[in-house]
């Protein structure tokens, strides 16, 4: 019995009673249902390791890594222009798979996201409790909690917690250190609602990943300019992420930005992002004539993309646009019409205000100083610190067919004078008021 080997001793030593079957199953793991010997006969999930699991992951992983080989040599040879390393893309991946074999390491990371989320006062996500007494290598033992997959919830469900798995998955994010991979089946919907307010648990943290500090700054402004459709400070973004480089062509890569990025910051998912490049490209009436043209348009601008623009993806990027799109899908299921770029709004909004660093502050003053697509620093506008107010609250005023954010619209359902001003002197808005302070004083 692998369970015994694991932890030196017979299952009766540990446990008082454990399921004959598992309750859960993955291709690495499976998870059984089991009473702690501590006198309380506590409920605990088990995850045992599959035998043999890290000599088959292997040899998946060498013929991949040789397969993403083949494909540097190709883009190397024929768009030479590209920069995006798919080998040490593999080679992210690969130490994920292999972190995620160690337990240890899991029971680790489960703790961190557990206090984490504790710390910052995320209410409605908890991330289960470890035994790490019980755990090895290949045994994690952590607090059983009573639910079922998000995704096997009604639709409605789905749709009322979203906004609480959001807020998880933004704290997350913007501390640096994020569950990698939140599929349905990682996220559960508790059948009762604990002490604390909680309705979902978070599990299997065997995947997660960090993003250092100056990449999520310049991500918070990312969520800004995307938001607020200036694609022309976006590049900057990009270039700061070293997605672009700092000699890239602005003239080509904005009017792009705007077809690929426009569709997806709407939400709605890949069914509306489709329709959205239909009419972009002159082919919704569906036409021959139409679709031919629209096509070779496409056509050509995917050429400029892959000839004329040399772009990387980072391999934190990559794991996180992973995690993005599955929890989007989750989110999509609720709402059909969900779109992260623009419901991430407020928290940004709410950062802001909040965080006095440097940085930040930085964000802040070209979000109330500056207009679309320039740099140089003006007056204080009072209808984007309305706004603004209004945004950190969760009332957003939109354009462009409610698809992006307008910074200088006060929404006509926005929060009251009284509710602004009580918010601007709480400790939520302590980057605001340093902000603030000099046109005070002037």
């Amino acid at each position: 019995e692998q369970i015994e080997r694991e932890l030196g001793g017979p299952l009766g030593q540990f446990f008082t009673s454990i399921s004959e079957e598992p309750v859960a199953a993955a291709s690495l793991a499976q998870v059984y249902l089991a009473t702690l010997n501590d006198g309380s006969d506590t409920k605990v999930a088990v995850k045992v390791q599959r035998p043999s699991v890290l000599e088959t992951v292997s040899k998946d992983l060498y013929v991949l890594r040789r397969a993403a080989e083949v494909v540097q040599g190709l883009v190397n040879r024929f768009a030479p222009q590209q920069k995006t390393n798919y080998v040490a893309l593999l080679n992210e991946w690969a130490i994920g798979f292999y972190t995620e074999l160690d337990f240890n390491n899991e029971a680790k990371n489960q703790i961190r996201l557990r206090n984490l989320l504790r710390e910052k006062g995320v209410r409605g996500v908890v991330v289960p409790d470890v035994y790490e007494e019980y755990c090895t290598r290949r045994i994690l033992v952590s607090q059983w909690v009573d639910g079922k997959k998000l995704s096997q919830a009604p639709v409605d469900e789905i749709a009322r917690v979203t906004p609480i798995a959001q807020e998880a998955f933004l704290t997350q994010l913007f501390e640096g250190y994020f569950h990698a991979d939140p599929h349905p089946g990682n996220l559960l919907l508790l059948d009762e609602v604990t002490p604390e307010g909680h309705e979902l648990a978070l599990i299997d943290c065997g995947l997660m990943a960090n993003i250092d500090a100056s990449d999520r700054d310049n991500m918070i402004s990312t969520v800004i300019h995307l938001a607020n459709k200036d694609y022309a400070s976006l590049v900057d973004d990009f270039i700061q992420l070293n997605i672009l480089p700092a000699d890239c062509n602005r003239a080509a890569i904005i009017p792009l930005m705007d077809k690929a990025l426009s569709p997806y910051v709407k939400g709605g998912g890949a069914k509306k992002y489709e329709e959205e490049l239909k009419r972009l490209y002159g082919m919704e009436d569906g036409s021959t004539q139409a679709t031919i043209g629209g096509f070779q348009a496409m056509t050509q601008d995917a050429l400029t993309v892959l000839n004329d623009i040399p772009f990387s993806i980072p391999p934190y990027l990559a794991i996180l646009g992973r995690a993005i799109v599955t929890l989007e899908g989750i989110a999509l299921t609720g709402r059909p019409d969900y779109g992260i770029v623009m419901e991430s709004y407020p928290f940004i909004a709410r950062k802001l205000m909040r965080e006095d660093r440097p940085e930040i502050q930085s964000a802040l003053q070209e979000v109330l100083y500056t207009s679309g697509g320039g740099s140089a620093k003006q007056g204080l506008k009072l209808s984007r610190l309305l706004a603004l107010l209004n945004n950190a609250a969760g009332q957003v005023a939109t354009k462009e067919g409610a698809a992006f954010v307008d910074l200088d619209a006060v929404p006509e359902d926005g929060i009251s004078f009284k509710d602004g001003l009580k918010f601007l002197l709480s400790d939520s808005a302590e980057s605001l008021r340093a902000v603030l302070e000099p046109e005070v004083d002037g």
